[in-house]
C-alpha cells in the first residue's frame, strides 16, 4: 500500500498485522520491572512500605527455610539450646551488628545458632521498636550471652565450634560479651586450604558451587538495603541470619568430605595444628592495634611538609626558566587545536587549555603536554607514549638535561609519604576511643599463603627505608616493640628439606645463600653479588663496574 507523505513523496505502509503490533507497542508500551531492591532505594517510600518490601523479597528469597527457622526470645530456651549442642558435639554460630563491620565500635544486634537436628536460631539482642526507637523488650542482653557462652565453654569438652570468617565472630563477642570463644573450624579458611584458587570464599557463593546449586544468590546488603537493620522485625529477620548458622554447619560437613581423602591428611593437620588456632591470635592482634606517637607525629609532618614545599619551591623555578619555552608553545597551531570529544558532539579543550598557569603538578594530563608537547620528550613507554609515572620519570631524568624530572620524582615520594602515612596514620588512630590504629589481617590474603594486611592501612608496608616513620608508632606504657625477620627463610628451609650438599656448605662457611646461588647462574664471583663488598676487597675492573652499578641502584 502507497501513500502521500506530508512532503508529496510516495511511502510505503507495511502489511496490516505488522503495523498493528507497532501501533500496539506504541500506545502500550512494556512495563520494566523493577527489582526490589531498587524499589526499596526509593525515597518517596515510608519506612513500614521499606519493610514490607524487604519481607516478601526475603520470604521469596528463602522461602526453603522459613519453616525451619526459630527466634529464642528467652534465656531458658538459649540454655536449652546450647545444652542440645553440647548433646550433640557441635554448634555453628555466628553473629550480625548493626550495620558495622568494626568490632570495637559494634553493637551485637543479634547471635545465630545451628545444631544438627534442630532448627537454625537466631537470638535478637538490639533490636528496636521501628516507631519510637526504643528496645525491644522481650530480647537477651550481653550478659545473659556472656553467662550462656561460659556455660558452653566450661562444658564443652569434645564439642567444636564453627564459624565462617570466625575473626570477625570472635572479635565482636569478645569486645561485646567479654567472652573468648574457641575457634574448631572456619569453613572460610577451610574452603581456601582445599582450594587457594578459590573464586570466591564467601559463605552464600560457597554454599550455593558445593551444597545447593539452586539457591538463589543474595546478601544482607541487597536484602535490607538503606535499612537499618535493627528496625527490622527478629522473625523476619531470623530468616536471614539463622540461616547463615545453616550453611555454615553444611558447609563445614562438605568440607569434612574431602579432607577425608588420604592425600590430604597433611593439608588436614595443617588445619588442626596451625591454620585454625591463627585464627584467634589474628583476631587479638587487629584488636590490640598500635599506638601512635602523636606528638611525634605533629613534629614529623612539619619536617616533611618543610620538605615538600622546598621542592616545590625548586620545581617553580625551574617553571620559570622553561617559561619562555611554554609561552612560545602556547601560540603554535597544534597548542590550539580543539578535537571533538570522544562522544563525536562538540569540541574538547585544547592542549594550551589543559595547560593550567601555574601547571598542576598532581595532574598526568598536564604534565604529559609539559613533556611530549613542549619539550619533546622522548617516548619512553611505547605502549603508553605519554606516560608520566615513576619509571618515565627515571628514565626522561637520564636522558634530558633538566633537573625537573628528578625533582618531581623526589615530590611524589614526599606526597607519597604524607598522604600514606605520616598526617593519615595520626589521625586513623583518633577514630577509636583508645588512640590505637588498626588494620584487617587477611589469613590467605596472598596467593604465598602468607599474611596480608589492608582497611585502613597496611602494616606490612611501612617504608622500612624511612626508619623516621616507623617511629611513628610507640609501645604501650611498661612494653616494648621487638622487630623480628627470618633472614632468607625460603632457601635456609629448602637447603634443609632438599639436603642439597652446596647450599649446606654455604650456611656452614656463613656466606649468604642469595649471592652464592646468583654466582653459580651468572658465573660472576661471588664477592660481585653481595649487596655490600667485604671490607679490604680488591675490586677487579669488573667488580668496579658492579660497584658502579650497585651504588646507581641504591641512589634510585
Amino acid at each position: 500500500m502507497f501513500a502521500d507523505s506530508l512532503w508529496g513523496d510516495e511511502f510505503k505502509i507495511e502489511e496490516k498485522e505488522k503495523t498493528k503490533k507497532i501501533i500496539n507497542k506504541i500506545k502500550e508500551p512494556k512495563q520494566v520491572k523493577e527489582s526490589p531492591e531498587k524499589i526499596i532505594r526509593s525515597k518517596k517510600l515510608s519506612l513500614n512500605e521499606k519493610l514490607e518490601l524487604v519481607k516478601a523479597n526475603v520470604n521469596t528469597i528463602l522461602e526453603k527455610q522459613i519453616n525451619n527457622v526459630k527466634v529464642i526470645y528467652s534465656k531458658e530456651e538459649l540454655h536449652n539450646y546450647l545444652s542440645k549442642a553440647l548433646s550433640f558435639g557441635r554448634i555453628a554460630i555466628d553473629t550480625e551488628t548493626n550495620n558495622s563491620l568494626d568490632p570495637i565500635t559494634c553493637k551485637l544486634m543479634g547471635l545465630c545458632l545451628y545444631v544438627k537436628g534442630e532448627k537454625q536460631v537466631y537470638v535478637p539482642i538490639n533490636h528496636i521498636n521501628k516507631d519510637t526507637g526504643e528496645r525491644l523488650s522481650n530480647q537477651l542482653t550481653e550478659n545473659d550471652l556472656t553467662e550462656e557462652f561460659r556455660y558452653l565453654i566450661e562444658n564443652k569438652n569434645n564439642t567444636k565450634f564453627i564459624f565462617h570468617n570466625g575473626k570477625f565472630d570472635y572479635e565482636v563477642i569478645k569486645c561485646t560479651c567479654n567472652v573468648e570463644l574457641p575457634i574448631d573450624w572456619d569453613t572460610m579458611i577451610g574452603a581456601k586450604l582445599l582450594d587457594e584458587n578459590e573464586r570466591s570464599a564467601g559463605l552464600k557463593q560457597q554454599y550455593i558451587d558445593k551444597i545447593d546449586p539452586e539457591q538463589q544468590k543474595y546478601d544482607i546488603e541487597h536484602l535490607f538495603e538503606n535499612l537499618p537493620y535493627e528496625v527490622v522485625d527478629p522473625d523476619l529477620f531470623a530468616l536471614y541470619s539463622a540461616t547463615d548458622a545453616l550453611m555454615t554447619d553444611r558447609l563445614y560437613e562438605w568440607q569434612m568430605e574431602r579432607f577425608k581423602d588420604p592425600s590430604l591428611s597433611k593439608l588436614l593437620s595443617l588445619a588442626y595444628d596451625i591454620e585454625m588456632p591463627l585464627v584467634k591470635v589474628i583476631g587479638d592482634m587487629e584488636l590490640s592495634g598500635m599506638s601512635v606517637d602523636q606528638e611525634y607525629a605533629e613534629l614529623l609532618s612539619k619536617k616533611y611538609h618543610n620538605k615538600l614545599d622546598i621542592v616545590d619551591s625548586k620545581i617553580n623555578a625551574e617553571l620559570l626558566t622553561l617559561k619562555p619555552k611554554i609561552d612560545s608553545w602556547r601560540l603554535s597551531a597544534d597548542a590550539n587545536i580543539k578535537p571533538l570529544k570522544k562522544n563525536g558532539v562538540g569540541e574538547a579543550k585544547s592542549k594550551n587549555e589543559q595547560l593550567e598557569d601555574p601547571i598542576n603538578l598532581g595532574s598526568p594530563t598536564q604534565l604529559a603536554i609539559l613533556f611530549y608537547d613542549v619539550l619533546k620528550c622522548p617516548i619512553i613507554n611505547k605502549k603508553k607514549p605519554r606516560a608520566t609515572g615513576e619509571d618515565e620519570l627515571n628514565e626522561l631524568a637520564k636522558k634530558m638535561p633538566l633537573t625537573i624530572f628528578k625533582l618531581l620524582l623526589e615530590r611524589r615520594e614526599l606526597v607519597k609519604l604524607l598522604t600514606t602515612y605520616i598526617d593519615t596514620i595520626p589521625e586513623l588512630a583518633k577514630q577509636w576511643p583508645d588512640g590505637r590504629v588498626r588494620t584487617h589481617f587477611n589469613q590467605y590474603g596472598a596467593a604465598t599463603g602468607r599474611l596480608s594486611s589492608s582497611d585502613p592501612i597496611n602494616f606490612q608496608n611501612i617504608p622500612s627505608h624511612e626508619k623516621t616513620i616507623r617511629m611513628l608508632f610507640k609501645s604501650a606504657e611498661g612494653n616494648r616493640i621487638i622487630g623480628a625477620d627470618f633472614s632468607a627463610q625460603e632457601p635456609r628451609l629448602t637447603a634443609f628439606m632438599s639436603q642439597d650438599p652446596a647450599m649446606i656448605k654455604a650456611y656452614n662457611e656463613g656466606k649468604d645463600l642469595y649471592s652464592v646461588i646468583a654466582s653459580m647462574s651468572f658465573d660472576r664471583k661471588y664477592e660481585d653479588c653481595l649487596e655490600f663488598y667485604p671490607e679490604g676487597t680488591v675490586l677487579t675492573i669488573e667488580g668496579q663496574k658492579n660497584y658502579s652499578r650497585k651504588k646507581r641502584y641504591k641512589k634510585s
